[in-house]
């Protein structure tokens, strides 16, 4: 419905636009408060002197807000979770704000401002956020801009689908009838005293002589193909729309979503994050970081290390190993040359002395390490160009550690979904004891790393990765 997507989005940048004005209304009082100018002009110069953080906040709002669906219609959702939702988008946005300045501007971070100004745009995006809600709800209440909604098919999807309606609180839905060739089904809607309005056959009577804005079918698709067919070719045809219930597979941890593809709707399967900003702006990280990596400090730092490896042992300075990437993609990962240059003709004789348990090699007191090499590995500076890795897109600045081609291929099937992210420099097993841990664990921290990944998560990572490293904790 053409002019129903206008609408939606017309609302939506009438919010992004409120937001924006509560994010510079934020910025200004806190400016106002903190220098306290003595006239119009004096004031306007310090707002010029501080655009850079207004402009920055708010273009990574956008971003984060369009992650967190803040300018989605949301009738389902409670208040408490849309304010949860605003929490979560500020939190992102100072979090961005402060690493882009950082880096990007000459001038140091006042993080006293920041923290200030963040503070007041979240009160002010609250209040209004919060009574634009509160009004609708009491809009809703009287009996407007509220949808009507026909159930087709009585049974336990459909009784689901009225339990979570209950559970947010009704707020602009109403249940309109129920529709099903068996009376009796009925019983699974008694407790909330939806009607009953006739047989499947009767939908074109029912969308005539009732108001209805909504059509959601619970009906099961095997055994209802064609009645489902024809009910969504007649709604189609006076433009209502049909919502189908998509649990149609049993499913342990994937999620499902719908997609479009030109004119074709792809329902989706995943188990892996599909948060499309968010990993847009995960990979705009990588690269600005590993770019700055290589340019400020790799720069000056490599010429030392590479001096050093020279003079303590033969052999090239860096150690170039085939690992498995992202889906399975092959990679030459990078990596200073920490042992001695026949490293992997000797594994094959040290296999008895493994200490690590599943389909990985590691001994905590390897005959193959240099000196020079032992001390690179316990701080991880070994580790450091693989920024060029991450620079490339072979590897992220946090993910699971990518494995060799030979552990791939004794992984079990459930195992194989570390591979579905891009590896990392750093993840969740190497803040978590590095080397301490048995194979096993490993895999249970890659796997709910995955299950749970946020961007707070991969800066909470970076944060204790650093903790980890100067401490030296858990080095192989």
């Amino acid at each position: 419905m053409p002019f129903v997507k206008r609408h939606a989005t017309l609302i939506g940048f009438v919010e992004a636009v409120l937001d924006i004005a509560c994010i510079v209304a934020g910025h200004a009082t806190v400016i106002y408060w903190t220098t306290r100018p003595t006239d119009w002009g004096a004031f306007v110069e310090r707002f010029w002197e501080h655009v850079g953080y207004v402009l920055i906040f708010c273009v990574v709002w956008i971003g984060a807000a369009m992650d967190q669906r803040l300018f989605a219609s949301r009738r389902g959702e409670t208040l408490r979770e849309q304010l949860t939702s605003i929490c979560k988008a500020v939190g992102i946005t100072v979090v961005f704000t402060g690493f882009f300045i950082v880096f990007f501007s000459r001038r140091s971070l006042d993080q006293s401002f920041l923290l200030y100004a963040s503070a007041c745009t979240l009160v002010l995006l609250i209040v209004y956020r919060g009574l634009g809600r509160l009004l609708i709800w009491r809009v809703r209440r009287r009996g407007y801009n509220y949808r009507q909604i026909l159930i087709i098919g009585g049974n336990e999807r459909a009784r689901h689908l009225v339990d979570l309606m209950v559970s947010q609180g009704w707020h602009g839905y109403k249940l309109a009838g129920l529709l099903d060739d068996d009376p009796d089904r009925a019983k699974y809607l008694a407790d909330y005293n939806v009607p009953y309005l006739g047989r499947l056959d009767e939908l074109e009577n029912v969308l005539l002589s009732h108001v209805i804005d909504e059509v959601y079918v619970c009906l099961p698709v095997r055994a209802y193909y064609e009645k489902i067919t024809s009910m969504a070719h007649l709604c189609e045809g006076i433009g209502m729309p049909i919502r189908m219930i998509a649990d149609l597979f049993p499913l342990r941890i994937a999620t499902s979503r719908v997609k479009q593809f030109g004119d074709i709707p792809l329902l989706s399967l995943s188990a892996v994050p599909e948060a499309e900003i968010q990993l847009f702006l995960k990979r705009t990280i990588d690269i600005v970081i590993s770019l700055l990596f290589l340019v400020c400090v790799a720069s000056w730092l490599f010429p030392i290390i590479a001096l050093l490896i020279k003079l303590d042992s033969k052999g090239p300075v860096f150690f170039l190993q085939e690992r498995v990437g992202l889906n399975q993609r092959r990679f030459k990962m990078i990596k200073f040359r920490s042992m001695v240059a026949d490293a992997e003709e000797r594994k094959r004789l040290l296999e008895q002395m493994n200490e690590a348990d599943g389909p990985v090699f590691k001994i905590r007191r390897d005959p193959r390490v240099t000196r020079v090499g032992r001390w690179l590995r316990k701080y991880s500076i070994d580790e450091m160009p693989q920024f060029i890795n991450v620079f490339l897109g072979h590897m992220s600045l946090v993910g699971p550690r990518p494995p060799i081609p030979e552990e791939v291929a004794k992984y079990t099937w459930d195992q194989r979904r570390r591979l579905s992210v891009r590896p990392g420099l750093t993840g969740l097993q190497q803040v978590s004891g590095r080397s301490d841990l048995s194979f096993d664990q490993w895999v249970e921290l890659d796997l709910a790393y995955i299950d749970n990944w946020s961007l707070m998560l991969d800066f909470r990572i970076l944060l204790r990765t650093f903790e980890a490293v100067v401490l030296a904790r858990g080095a192989a």
